[in-house]
């Protein structure tokens, strides 16, 4: 099953710019996932089974590092169109 999945990762540390981007680019290693970044969250297409699996290996990666993190999941069982931006109704 196709999903899109919109992750927010807050983590509480004065440095947290350097964990987003390493969880972002931990993401984007995966060939078979879609990848799209914008100022507040972060998008990601595939099957379910292995978007949910790079997420949980990419989290668990970049969690080892820091005392406290929130990070907040959305999921849709579509593929959302949303490397074209905003969408117009």
């Amino acid at each position: 099953m196709k999903v899109t999945v919109e992750i927010s990762m807050y983590p509480l540390t004065d440095h947290y710019e350097k964990e987003i981007i390493s969880f972002i680019r931990l993401l984007k290693n995966n060939t078979e996932l879609e990848v799209y970044t914008n100022a507040m969250s972060t998008y990601v297409k595939g099957e379910l089974a292995y978007a949910m699996s790079c997420i949980s290996k990419g989290l668990e990666a970049i969690l080892s590092n820091i005392d406290t993190s929130a990070t907040v999941l959305k999921i849709i069982n579509r593929s959302l169109p949303v490397e074209e931006g905003l969408l117009h109704f």
